[in-house]
């Protein structure tokens, strides 16, 4: 059942084989199944999944939750194509694909052969003026990237996003399986996929019961730099939107900002233009911090995640996210050391130590939430708050033949539930005995949905 609004639910939960040892009777349990997907197949709907799933053809597999159905290719467990089955009947081809851009660097990237005309070194200093020794800290001016003049020294690092010259999106090939691993219950169906030779971003597609939001969770690491390359790692879903260059990102997660393509006045109107072609790629990201779509007369494509992260629409009908960073030099921006993050550690700095990474690469898991409809704000702005906000989870343990009383297992602080337009921001206990401070919002925002824009 869903949780009660600004509320708690209580649950006991046993091991079942351990109940039948202990003649505890209970609940019959989830059982979940792992298919293996050889041969060309007709349905495998079942009782305990009535959606279930089926394949197409000998290259398809179908999965349904009763809201969506998801087409993956049977071969790597990619996804094809999302189709809405309800009420808007709209189909999306979606090409599902990770990648990396490699990390500019340049050997001789000092401060000393950085041009002076127009890279003031003293007037982005800050404080005292003190900065790490051979390093400029100048977070802040983008006078040189408007002029073009860090093209020659500025290394991609910690605060800079900057592929090299090609500006080439190295695809990582999906892993090819003889058996494509499939895993069902009552609640959810899962899709398991492998990208890298060998593979090092591991996927799950995840379609929960009568949910309108397909799941896609990512494991990405270590990320390899053998080679001696740093590298951008890329989320990028291809569909066949026509947005004309044009994307909507969120402000902090209120209001969706309109993106343009090529925007010469990225900086603002009182900024020299901006020279698009010389970093087409860097140039274009926005930060993401809840949601960005894509949509044309009549069909959207959202991608919502569970942390801030760059991302643009570098073609139409695209969505990218860069997903994690493993850099081998630094920037000069202050930091003194790239953006090499490793599971053990790093020794100390100079004079006590060279600043060694210890281990292998951190491995970065998060998620991103797929929806498709006609209207990208609305389908997305449904979302963001609960994938945002998800519930917190508290487990305590007892022994199974002790009774555990809960006066009330079950609560919540509203007598009935907020419209589906409103949203507690906050509610926080005061100083004063018996005040508190509830502050409610909006969810959407003008013409974001035709009946959820409306005053509340």
């Amino acid at each position: 059942n869903d949780l009660p609004p600004l509320g708690a639910s209580v649950f006991r939960i046993r091991n079942e084989e351990e109940g039948k040892q202990h003649g505890v009777s209970s609940v019959a349990p989830v059982i979940i199944a792992r298919r293996t997907i050889r041969e060309p197949m007709g349905s495998l709907r079942t009782n305990s999944n009535p959606d279930g799933y089926a394949s197409q053809s000998e290259n398809d597999l179908e999965v349904s939750n009763g809201v969506l159905s998801v087409t993956f290719d049977r071969s790597t467990g990619v996804i094809k194509s999302i189709s809405e089955q309800r009420v808007e009947g709209i189909t999306i081809d979606v090409e599902n694909e990770y990648g990396f851009y490699e990390a500019f660097f340049h050997e001789d990237s000092s401060p000393a052969t950085k041009p002076s005309a127009q890279f003031k070194f003293g007037d982005s200093l800050k404080g005292n003026g003190v900065c790490l020794p051979g390093y400029t800290d100048a977070e802040g001016d983008e006078m040189p990237w408007l002029l073009g003049t860090a093209s020659s020294w500025q290394n991609a690092g910690a605060y800079i996003f900057r592929p090299t010259p090609d500006q080439t999106f190295r695809v990582l090939p999906a892993r090819a399986v003889s058996d494509l691993v499939v895993y069902e219950s009552d609640l959810v169906t899962e899709v398991h996929a492998e990208f890298g030779n060998p593979a090092w971003i591991k996927q799950i597609t995840r379609l929960v019961h009568g949910k309108d939001y397909v799941e896609v969770e990512y494991a990405v690491g270590p990320v390899p730099i053998d080679d001696g390359v740093g590298k951008e790692v890329i989320s990028r879903y291809s569909t066949t939107i026509q947005n004309e260059g044009i994307f909507y990102t969120d402000s902090n997660g209120r209001e969706f900002m309109k993106r343009k393509r090529a925007d010469t006045r990225v900086f603002g109107y009182d900024t020299p233009e901006f020279n698009t072609d010389l970093e087409p790629i860097a140039g274009n990201y926005y930060p993401i911090n809840a949601a960005a779509f894509i949509e044309d007369q009549d069909r959207s494509f959202g991608v919502l995640v569970d942390r801030s992260q760059g991302g643009s629409s570098l073609s139409d009908g695209s969505l990218e996210l860069m997903i994690q960073r493993r850099l081998l030099h630094d920037d000069a921006r202050g930091v003194g050391e790239p953006l090499n993050e490793t599971d053990v550690g790093i020794t100390p700095c100079a004079p006590f130590g060279n600043a060694t990474r210890l281990g292998a690469g951190v491995v970065a898991k998060g998620m991103h939430r797929l929806t498709i409809g006609k209207n990208g704000a609305s389908k997305v702005r449904s979302q963001m708050d609960q994938f945002f906000s998800q519930p917190h989870v508290f487990v305590a343990s007892a022994p199974r033949d002790v009774p555990v009383s809960f006066s009330r297992p079950r609560f919540s602080l509203l007598k009935t539930s907020l419209p589906d337009n409103v949203m507690v921001l906050t509610y926080a206990v005061l100083n004063e005995e018996n005040t508190f401070l509830l502050r409610l919002a909006h969810q959407y925002g003008r013409d974001e949905g035709e009946a959820h824009s409306d005053p509340a």
